[in-house]
């Protein structure tokens, strides 16, 4: 059952509710799904989650992923279903159709069965989103190879980035159970639902022990130069770089790979600025939920700047080091308890909140904080899936301009 209500705009702020416009503007459609939940917290949040993904979902428009809408489709059935995601599944299943997906695919991926005779664009969308939704999420050689050589760099990191961005969308929606109105199905050819495989995450199942260290990464994925500075990027793409200069102070290096994609690049750079410099949340709050996403997805990039956050919080050291070795960190306060219980069930098992958590992380934060934790949660994930898919260094020696 869905556990958010809608936001009339009438009930927002005056001064909130040109976000409320902005989102409907750039959408070109109602206030649903993802939007919903984060005008419960932040309609500025909103507007900048609608700009990004416009960039995934607008059809036949100069502003748009270069992806096909076949790729973009797959992808996003693909994701929906690691991530046992419904109403992401519901939302694109047929566009997907659409774009040409075959059903007998779209089938197969709802089942988690094997793909019936694939083609190699399938295959190989396949295995690199399974590579890095699981394992230790890195996509090894020969399918980076092949899928660079197949896309090219701006194609490879808007697939990276398209999966990411499902991610993001995806995990406050399966926190806050948010499911299609009546309206919206209505206006959707009829489709089979993605059904919720397996239970949420609960502290009670035995903890992970001998949990492997951080895998380091390389300098550099082979064949994707770093796009660094201006005379990196054509004339035409570099007021994209001096936007994300404008909020950070520089080219961090999860961007000098997205810049390969400089429009996409800057619409996550405006994400994460809210992210980092205008949330709602309490500092350790913010480094907490880092930390658990980094250690989860195995990103030394996103640990870097997970670690730079923390120690301007005053974190532990004790716990962070507890986060490190995958154990759970002890002599947590209930909020804390609460605070990790929330976080691993989005990022462990189904990806989904229990009643019992999801009722104490509202009791513990109250709803605007509860979202703006499940935001925070996605926009780390989004990056630790580019950081690891294009094996990032870690390095950041200035704190002051941030990696992310």
């Amino acid at each position: 059952m869905q556990r958010l209500a809608d936001v009339a705009r009438d009930t927002l702020p005056p001064e909130q509710r040109r976000f409320y416009d902005a989102v409907k503007a750039i959408r070109r459609r109602p206030v649903s799904g993802p939007f919903i939940v984060l005008m419960n917290s932040s309609p500025d949040l909103a507007a900048r989650f609608a700009h990004l993904g416009h960039y995934f979902h607008s059809r036949g428009q100069a502003d748009e992923s270069i992806l096909s809408m076949r790729v973009r489709g797959f992808v996003s059935l693909v994701g929906s279903r690691a991530l046992n995601a419904p109403y992401e599944w519901g939302a694109w299943v047929n566009w997907a159709l659409g774009g040409g997906v075959p059903q007998p695919t779209v089938d197969a991926v709802r089942e988690s069965r094997p793909l019936p005779a694939p083609t190699a664009e399938e295959q190989l969308i396949t295995d690199l989103c399974s590579q890095l939704v699981s394992g230790n999420h890195r996509v090894n050689d020969e399918t980076f190879a092949a899928a660079l050589a197949h896309f090219g760099a701006q194609g490879l990191v808007e697939l990276v980035l398209t999966l990411g961005y499902f991610a993001m969308i995806a995990l406050p929606l399966n926190a806050f159970e948010i499911e299609m109105s009546a309206q919206q199905n209505a206006q959707r050819k009829p489709f089979a639902p993605l059904a919720i495989i397996g239970t949420p995450w609960e502290r009670t199942r035995a903890q992970r022990s001998n949990v492997p260290p951080l895998t380091p990464a390389l300098s550099a994925r082979a064949g994707l130069p770093l796009l660094a500075g201006h005379d990196d990027v054509a004339p035409e793409h570099q007021h994209f770089l001096d936007r994300i200069v404008r909020t950070r102070g520089g080219v961090a290096g999860v961007f000098q790979i997205l810049l390969h994609s400089p429009d996409a690049a800057e619409r996550v750079a405006n994400v994460g600025a809210y992210v980092l410099y205008e949330s709602m949340l309490e500092p350790a709050i913010k480094a907490t939920v880092a930390l658990v996403v980094a250690r989860e997805l195995d990103c030394a990039y996103v640990w870097q700047s997970a670690l730079d956050l923390a120690g301007a919080a005053g974190v532990p050291e004790k716990f962070i080091v507890q986060i490190e070795r995958g154990e759970r960190p002890s002599a947590l306060d209930a909020k804390q308890e609460t605070l990790l219980d929330f976080c691993c069930q989005l990022l462990r098992a189904n990806h989904h909140v229990s009643d019992s958590v999801y009722h104490a992380t509202v009791d513990a934060f109250g709803v605007p904080l509860t979202v703006q934790i499940a935001a925070t949660l996605g926009y780390f994930a989004m990056m630790s899936l580019v950081a690891n898919a294009f094996e990032i260094s870690p390095a950041n020696p200035d704190p002051a301009r941030p990696a992310l």
